[in-house]
Protein backbone atom coordinates (compact mmCIF):
# COMPACT_ATOMS: atom_id res chain seq x y z
CA UNK A 1 0.00 0.00 0.00
CA UNK A 2 2.77 2.38 0.91
CA UNK A 3 4.86 1.40 -2.23
CA UNK A 4 1.79 2.10 -4.71
CA UNK A 5 1.20 5.78 -2.80
CA UNK A 6 4.96 6.64 -3.29
CA UNK A 7 4.83 5.30 -7.10
CA UNK A 8 1.72 7.61 -7.23
CA UNK A 9 3.41 10.28 -5.90
CA UNK A 10 6.43 9.65 -7.85
CA UNK A 11 4.02 9.59 -11.30
CA UNK A 12 2.89 13.21 -10.34
CA UNK A 13 5.67 14.78 -10.02
CA UNK A 14 6.87 13.63 -13.27
CA UNK A 15 3.72 15.29 -15.25
CA UNK A 16 4.72 17.73 -17.57
CA UNK A 17 8.24 17.00 -17.98
CA UNK A 18 7.49 16.53 -21.83
CA UNK A 19 6.05 20.38 -21.88
CA UNK A 20 9.34 21.30 -20.15
CA UNK A 21 11.76 19.10 -22.35
CA UNK A 22 9.75 20.85 -25.74
CA UNK A 23 10.28 24.67 -24.02
CA UNK A 24 13.78 23.74 -23.37
CA UNK A 25 14.88 22.50 -27.24
CA UNK A 26 12.45 25.63 -28.01
CA UNK A 27 14.72 27.87 -25.40
CA UNK A 28 17.86 26.53 -26.94
CA UNK A 29 16.78 26.67 -30.66
CA UNK A 30 16.40 30.41 -30.10
CA UNK A 31 19.46 30.39 -28.07
CA UNK A 32 21.66 29.13 -30.56
CA UNK A 33 19.88 31.42 -33.54
CA UNK A 34 20.71 34.26 -31.38
CA UNK A 35 24.52 33.17 -30.95
CA UNK A 36 24.55 32.23 -34.45
CA UNK A 37 23.91 35.57 -35.99
CA UNK A 38 25.79 37.22 -32.85
CA UNK A 39 28.92 35.46 -34.65
CA UNK A 40 28.44 36.08 -38.25
CA UNK A 41 28.32 39.88 -37.34
CA UNK A 42 31.43 39.81 -35.07
CA UNK A 43 33.11 37.72 -37.94
CA UNK A 44 31.62 40.61 -40.73
CA UNK A 45 32.79 43.21 -39.17
CA UNK A 46 35.58 42.02 -38.35
CA UNK A 47 35.54 42.00 -34.55
CA UNK A 48 36.37 38.51 -34.22
CA UNK A 49 38.87 37.28 -37.24
CA UNK A 50 39.68 33.38 -38.24
CA UNK A 51 43.69 34.62 -37.56
CA UNK A 52 42.37 34.72 -33.55
CA UNK A 53 41.18 30.55 -33.81
CA UNK A 54 44.53 29.82 -35.76
CA UNK A 55 47.58 31.62 -34.65
CA UNK A 56 46.16 32.43 -31.10
CA UNK A 57 44.19 29.88 -29.95
CA UNK A 58 47.17 26.97 -31.83
CA UNK A 59 43.91 25.59 -33.82
CA UNK A 60 44.95 23.69 -36.85
CA UNK A 61 44.54 25.35 -40.38
CA UNK A 62 43.07 22.04 -41.54
CA UNK A 63 39.83 23.08 -39.29
CA UNK A 64 36.96 24.42 -41.83
CA UNK A 65 35.98 27.83 -40.59
CA UNK A 66 32.41 26.41 -40.43
CA UNK A 67 33.73 23.99 -37.39
CA UNK A 68 34.66 26.85 -35.36
CA UNK A 69 32.02 28.94 -36.19
CA UNK A 70 30.00 26.00 -34.76
CA UNK A 71 32.42 25.14 -31.53
CA UNK A 72 32.16 29.18 -31.24
CA UNK A 73 28.22 29.67 -30.82
CA UNK A 74 28.12 26.65 -28.63
CA UNK A 75 30.01 28.91 -26.27
CA UNK A 76 28.39 31.64 -26.68
CA UNK A 77 24.65 29.68 -26.19
CA UNK A 78 26.97 28.32 -22.76
CA UNK A 79 27.71 32.01 -21.85
CA UNK A 80 23.50 32.95 -22.27
CA UNK A 81 22.93 29.97 -20.12
CA UNK A 82 25.29 30.49 -17.15
CA UNK A 83 24.20 33.99 -17.28
CA UNK A 84 20.42 32.97 -17.46
CA UNK A 85 20.64 30.37 -14.31
CA UNK A 86 22.64 32.91 -12.71
CA UNK A 87 20.54 35.47 -12.63
CA UNK A 88 17.50 33.11 -11.76
CA UNK A 89 19.18 31.60 -8.72
CA UNK A 90 20.01 35.38 -7.18
CA UNK A 91 16.32 36.87 -8.08
CA UNK A 92 13.57 34.11 -8.21
CA UNK A 93 12.44 32.90 -4.38
CA UNK A 94 12.83 29.13 -4.87
CA UNK A 95 16.40 30.40 -6.54
CA UNK A 96 17.13 31.55 -3.15
CA UNK A 97 16.05 28.96 -0.80
CA UNK A 98 19.16 26.47 0.17
CA UNK A 99 18.41 23.06 0.63
CA UNK A 100 17.78 22.15 3.84
CA UNK A 101 16.12 25.34 4.95
CA UNK A 102 13.16 24.30 7.30
CA UNK A 103 10.01 25.81 6.07
CA UNK A 104 6.68 24.94 7.08
CA UNK A 105 5.77 24.53 3.47
CA UNK A 106 6.83 21.71 2.00
CA UNK A 107 7.50 21.11 -2.46
CA UNK A 108 7.66 17.58 -1.43
CA UNK A 109 4.81 15.65 0.69
CA UNK A 110 5.57 13.12 4.17
CA UNK A 111 7.17 9.54 3.06
CA UNK A 112 5.25 8.45 5.59
CA UNK A 113 1.37 8.72 5.07
CA UNK A 114 0.10 7.37 7.86
CA UNK A 115 -2.05 9.58 9.83
CA UNK A 116 -1.54 9.69 13.62
CA UNK A 117 -4.63 10.37 15.57
CA UNK A 118 -3.03 12.07 19.27
CA UNK A 119 -6.49 11.92 21.42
Amino acid sequence: MRLDAQRDREVEKRKGFARRTILTFIWLAICIGAAYLFVNWLLETERLRMSFFYFQLHIPQTVSKGIIVAGTVMVVVMVINFFILVGYSLVSPSGRRHPGTPSQYSPDPDPDDRKFDYR
